[in-house]
């Protein structure tokens, strides 16, 4: 049997600057932006070898280290007394080309000549030393001026010119890195349209900066510029705008600490253009928070800046733009007083957002679109949950949480990972908090490694299918009571309730009006159940019974179809249906038909 080990890579931020550190990935390659420190990446060149690395913004391919010109000047008019002789002084530069990658060194160290190209016979030599990677060279002139145009190409490393006029809309490029210096550090990023997006430094809250297309870690520009030109520009729209996130759907997406801004090429849409300026329009007037936005399919959920709620934003055909609707507007006792600080989105199978809230409580999202199907859920469990994110495992979404418990007296903080959705058995499922899970290859009665357990008394279980609670961890066993006897799939960790209470129902009777205000109960209620263990149901927390089988149901088998329930004969003012389970099972409710006694 292997043993794991914990691999550990020096980082450059402290514990107190994670909640705001922003990031996105690409590959093995994590882009992190902090206001306090130069962007940097995570960079992953197998299991064990990680490295933080400070993104230098320099193209990978360098420039010729050197290069030299000859002027060959075989006429100077002598048979005119050199009156059509009128050298200038013509400056030269090189810059190396990857077409594999598209990119273009900085120009090397410049060379000047003396001459009168405009005779036929004279001429300037350029020569210049390899660079790596090079599979051809442009060449720059400066005819009597400052600025550089370009005059050609070639794939040799010597080049003639006889006079060719440079082309000054197209120069080299120049160094740029606008976070050298602290005060100048970005503090959000993503990536959209081949091109790295750094936003809101120190001094410049309302800057965004992007890298040159196709290449994000090299902001080098021209002048003039060119359509992939790194890009710099503000967001100006008469209050203070904080680039808090940047993200990017079908469009580029700023999110500032008022409005949340769409960012195109031009005014009717295009790609980012480093030649001209982009677009940048006002979408919605409720800002962002500095927590990470997540984008599902094409929506984005944020928390705001101001306010207790989490919005969503989708484009609506309307208003020909996008819309931000409160997604807690049916849950505000979930967020009031709170704020989320970590969340994530589980795509597959269930199409979940899971929250951690500033309290510590674990918050759930339902969210089918298609289906228009949404709801929050409070997760509670014994501890206060830290951190929540979603990897992709085997085909499904596992979610990892960072949980901090206080067990036997001791605080810590454990990793834990939500049991896969996808089971074969009963046997294999592990509704359990803080649990851990063995297969055996022969039964027994006594299992270990349960150290993290120590001291508790209520731990459950599910051996071999079979729920067991009430026991206790002493020196990290546990002994399965003789009614269970042994077992060799086994699942052992802390117990939770999951309860489920129906609205109340609202209907119109014919000729006698609402419901609303009238004594009435839920006579009989029919749930539709899929692979789901024992449950209990009834009009209220304090009026529950045990959902029976059905008389074709197999001895154990799970509760799978429709199952009607009586319910106790109380009247109230409102007529709910409360549903409960505390054996750790699986529990899958499709759907719940009630047939009401209104006025009796």
């Amino acid at each position: 049997m292997g043993a794991s080990r914990v691999y550990q890579a020096g980082s450059p931020y402290n514990g107190v600057e994670l909640a705001d550190l922003d990031y996105e990935q690409t590959a093995d390659t994590l882009y992190l932006a902090h206001l306090s420190h130069p962007p940097t990446k995570l960079v992953r060149s197998s299991n064990t070898n990680w490295s933080f690395n400070t993104v230098q913004f320099t193209p990978t391919i360098a420039a010729p280290a050197s290069c030299t010109i000859s002027a060959t000047v075989a006429d100077t008019d002598v048979a005119n007394n050199g009156l059509n002789y009128f050298p200038e002084t013509a400056k030269y530069c090189v810059t190396a080309v990857d077409d594999n990658t598209t990119e273009e060194s900085r120009a090397s160290p410049t060379a000047s000549a003396y001459n009168d190209l405009t005779l036929k016979r004279n001429y300037n030599t350029l020569t210049w030393t390899a660079a790596s990677r090079a599979t051809r060279y442009n060449i720059y002139k400066a005819d009597n001026t400052q600025f550089y145009g370009y005059i050609g190409t070639t794939t040799s490393l010597t080049f003639i010119d006889d006079n060719i006029g440079p082309a000054y809309t197209q120069a080299p490029p120049m160094a740029n890195n606008p976070f050298s210096s602290a005060g100048n550090y970005p503090s959000t990023v993503t990536l959209f349209e081949q091109r790295s997006i750094w936003a809101r430094s120190t001094n410049v809250p309302h800057g965004i900066w992007t890298s040159k297309s196709g290449l994000i870690e090299n902001m080098d520009y021209s002048t003039p510029l060119r359509a992939d030109d790194g890009m710099s520009f503000a967001i100006m729209a008469g209050r203070v705008n904080s680039v808090n996130q940047l993200t990017s759907t079908t469009s580029l997406l700023a999110l500032t600490s008022d409005s949340v801004f769409a960012i195109a090429g031009s005014a009717g849409g295009g790609p980012l253009n480093g030649s001209t300026p982009p677009s940048i329009q006002r979408q919605v007037g409720r800002g962002s928070s500095r927590l990470p936005p997540l984008v599902v399919d094409n929506v984005v959920f944020y928390v705001p800046s101001i306010g207790c709620s989490i919005r969503s934003l989708g484009y609506n055909y309307v208003i020909n733009g996008l819309r931000a609707n409160d997604i807690t507007i049916f849950s505000p006792h979930f967020f009031e007083g709170h704020t989320i600080v970590s969340w994530c989105y589980s795509q597959e199978p269930r199409s979940l957002i899971w929250a951690a809230r500033d309290d510590g409580a674990l918050l759930c999202f339902t969210w089918e679109q298609e289906q228009n199907v949404w709801g929050w859920t409070l997760c509670e469990t014994a501890g206060n949950v830290l951190s929540v994110c979603s990897i992709t495992e085997n085909g499904e979404d596992r979610v990892y949480l960072i949980v901090e418990r206080t067990i036997a007296g001791k605080t810590s903080c454990f990793v834990e990972r939500m049991v896969s959705h996808l089971w074969d058995t009963p046997s294999d499922c592990c509704f359990l908090d803080c649990a851990v899970s063995a297969s055996l290859a022969a039964p027994q009665s006594t299992f270990t490694g349960l150290w993290h357990l120590e001291g508790c008394t209520n731990v459950a279980g599910l051996a071999d299918g079979v729920p067991v609670s009430g026991l206790t961890v002493t020196n990290g066993t546990i002994t399965l009571p003789s009614s269970i006897g042994t077992a060799s799939n086994v699942s052992f960790g802390l117990p939770y309730e999951v309860d489920i209470e129906t609205l109340p129902l609202r209907i119109t009777m014919p000729g006698a009006g609402s419901n609303i205000g009238r004594m009435q109960n839920p006579a009989k209620a029919v749930l539709t159940l899929r692979e789901t263990g024992p449950i209990e149901a009834g009009i209220g927390s304090q009026d529950l019974f045990p959902v029976v089988p059905r008389a074709t149901d197999a001895p154990n088998a799970l509760y799978d179809g429709t199952y009607q329930v009586t319910m106790d004969n109380k009247v109230r003012d409102e007529c709910t249906v409360w549903i409960r389970q505390t054996a750790p099972m699986p529990f899958t409710l499709l759907g719940v038909a009630v047939d009401p006694v209104i006025g009796g």
